[in-house]
């Protein structure tokens, strides 16, 4: 198991918006809880299709990008003083650096939106890129998150299911929470014995490697997104993988993730699972 030994970074996207300040103290925790360094990241660019014709004007948005850099670090490092905290600050789009060396990254951690956009937003477009394409889990936060409370994991008949269900029990065993795995139908399917016994096949063993966390399961006949979405109605955190095992592998995120991280209440876990 990994926690306590990694060495791998936690990396918090942070654009001084409120988002990102809650994904921010998120990603503290999560550093600590790991043993792991932090890495608070973020990105400028100039924001006009047009080169300005006095190139002063771009070190002064460079400027405010150190600015807001320095301004997550401080936070960072008044929330966990004994924290290994790096700033990483980068031109380029947000997505495309938080992206970059996301393969040797233990977890991201970002808002749900950032800076700028419209208000209505939920879910903004770097969020999806990077939880689309990460090789690495994402956890995106939309609000402050509770200190307490289980850990709700999605499920579906997918090998690869083992993949959201291992980074739950993780997050689970750091936490000292209990787990729930949420298994629902899929459109179509018909409830039967040998669903339910399948979805028990795949949560077994890994209730075996993780004997320190409570398990419970739920077979849930309905759409998985509300099943999701109502079992994690008080949780700590929703795990779910990118997509479904039905989805095709060009689809970054599948319809259930798009409907469970646009409506959720904790934050969200994206697991890959290719």
């Amino acid at each position: 198991m990994r926690a306590g030994y990694s060495q791998r970074p936690v990396v918090a996207g942070y654009d001084g918006s409120a988002c990102s300040e809650s994904a921010l103290r998120l990603a503290v925790r999560e550093a600590q809880l790991r043993y792991a360094p932090l890495v608070v990241t973020h990105a400028w660019q100039w924001p006009f299709a047009v080169k300005p014709s006095d190139p002063s004007v771009v070190e002064t948005v460079r400027h405010t990008a150190e600015f807001v850099i320095g301004k997550g670090v401080t936070l960072a490092t008044t929330l966990a003083p004994h924290l290994e905290v790096r700033a990483r600050l980068e031109r380029g789009s947000a997505a495309s650096v938080l992206l970059t060396e996301a393969a040797a990254e233990e977890l991201i951690v970002l808002g749900t939106r950032g800076v700028g956009g419209f208000e209505r937003l939920k879910v903004g477009a770097t969020a999806v890129q990077v939880a689309g394409h990460a090789p690495c889990p994402v956890i995106l936060v939309s609000g402050p998150s509770p200190d307490t409370g289980r850990v709700v994991v999605g499920v579906d008949d997918s090998p690869k299911s083992g993949r959201a269900l291992g980074f739950a029990l993780e997050e689970a065993t750091l936490r000292h929470s209990d787990l729930l795995a949420v298994h629902a139908l899929a459109e179509g399917d018909t409830p039967s014995r040998e669903a339910g016994a399948r979805f028990q096949r795949i949560v077994a063993p890994w209730c075996e490697k993780y004997p320190q966390v409570e398990v419970f399961t739920s077979f849930a006949e309905r759409p998985a997104n509300e099943a999701l979405l109502d079992a994690s109605e008080d949780a700590a955190l929703l795990v779910i993988g990118n997509r479904g095992h039905r989805e095709p592998a060009r689809v970054t995120l599948g319809l259930v993730t798009q409907a469970v991280l646009h409506d959720a209440l904790c934050p969200v876990a994206i697991v890959p699972q290719s």
